[in-house]
């Protein structure tokens, strides 16, 4: 092995800003493991828009909205010339950059349109439940040309790409549905600090008093918050339901009326509590008696495997993709149809019955130090000369 290979690597992890869920903890994961490890890490962000704590990495943002020209191609452009900049200052030092992951959807074009060396697109989140959702109720020709517009600006995006899938369905999907050819395919799951998501669930928050079972995602149709409170009233358990997660968007938030206006129909509203986004969910995940997922889609849902790393049991419905790689084996059972309210409300009833004991090698595969390992495996694999 090389001297090469032992030194410290500058990596670069970039995102389209650091408001939301999943998506951003998961490259602050990344981030600080990386640290850890003495790397050199940096995190650029379309939008100068932060929620998380970031631990003290240092961010670079492209912009205040995102937006620097009114035409898409040209911001797109744009933003892309400032990404080259940011980095070749960061590079004047004469250390390049190893390698950049790209977390969001922007920045896998951005970065490809600024031609930044060795970028791994982590693969994330649904590509034909997209296009299913752009192409909507269509019908016909206008059905088939903007089903054939989207799939040729995906393989414009991401073929020739290094990709990491974040699960095994997603690596098919992205080859046999979506026909991309890319420069290198692996699969690696997200990692997880186990020991840091158990400390952070210690600190003290202010919970409810009485039993609850809780989910934690962005506010929106696609995570179907509605799902979950129609199958929780039918469960008829004693437990209280709580919603983490805030909204970023008008859409977002006309949403959220909308559950709240369904749960004072319900007749449920001194039942159901709306905590909006919270920076650290970990102490209201713990000391949940579940943790119940209602999602339409998702990539590799983080908030189930954080929910098992915490010992707290779990439901969740089959959604594309990644909650039946999580619950394998007899967690299995504690999977239910997409939209399927009746069979939801029964597996809160039986995980809340009893639930299968719940081991750190059974989740061996979603430890940080695995998957860390793998990335810095692959980078080195497919090193540029």
């Amino acid at each position: 092995m090389s001297a090469r290979e032992h030194m410290p690597k500058r990596i670069g992890l970039l995102l389209d800003s650091l408001v939301g869920g999943g998506a951003e903890r998961i490259a602050l994961n990344f981030a600080d493991a990386f640290r850890a490890l003495g790397h050199d890490v940096h995190v650029f962000i379309v939008r100068d828009e932060v929620a998380h704590d970031t631990h003290g990495h240092r961010i670079h943002a492209l912009s205040e909205t995102g937006v620097l020209a009114r035409s898409r191609p040209l911001n797109k452009w744009l933003l892309a010339r400032r990404l080259r900049r940011v980095v070749a200052d960061i590079e004047a030092d004469g250390h390049p950059f190893d390698f950049f992951i790209s977390n969001a959807e922007d920045m896998d074009r951005i970065s490809g349109m600024a031609r930044l060396p060795q970028v791994f697109i982590r693969y994330r989140n649904s590509m034909m439940h997209f296009l299913s959702a752009k192409i909507g109720r269509k019908t016909g020709l206008k059905r088939i040309i903007r089903q054939y517009r989207w799939r040729q600006k995906f393989r414009r995006i991401y073929s020739g790409r290094h990709i990491v899938a974040i699960t095994e369905a997603m690596r098919q999907e992205l080859l046999e549905e979506m026909g991309i050819v890319p420069a290198s395919l692996a699969v690696i799951y997200n990692p997880f600090d186990f020991e840091q998501l158990r400390a952070l669930a210690l600190e003290p928050a202010r919970l409810p008093e009485a039993p609850y079972i809780v989910y934690a995602a962005r506010i929106g149709e696609r995570k179907d918050q509605e799902l979950l409170i129609r199958a929780w009233r039918e469960a008829g358990v004693p437990h209280g339901l709580v919603l983490l997660g805030g909204t970023t968007d008008d859409k977002e938030e006309a949403y959220l009326q909308h559950l709240k206006a369904l749960v004072k129909t319900l007749g449920v509203e001194g039942r159901v509590l709306f905590a909006g986004f919270q920076k650290n969910p970990y102490p209201w995940v713990k000391h949940a008696a579940l943790f119940a997922m209602s999602s339409q889609s998702e990539g590799l849902p983080t908030v189930l495997i954080e929910s098992l790393i915490l010992g707290t049991p779990v439901v969740s419905t089959d959604c594309p993709t990644g909650p039946s790689e999580i619950l394998t084996g007899e967690f299995a059972r504690y999977l239910s149809p997409v939209g399927d309210v009746a069979a939801l409300a029964r597996n809160i009833r039986a995980a809340l019955e009893g639930y299968p004991p719940i081991t750190d090698e059974s989740l061996a595969k979603f430890h940080r130090d695995y998957a860390i390992g793998r990335y810095l495996a692959l980078a080195q694999a497919v090193a540029r000369p």
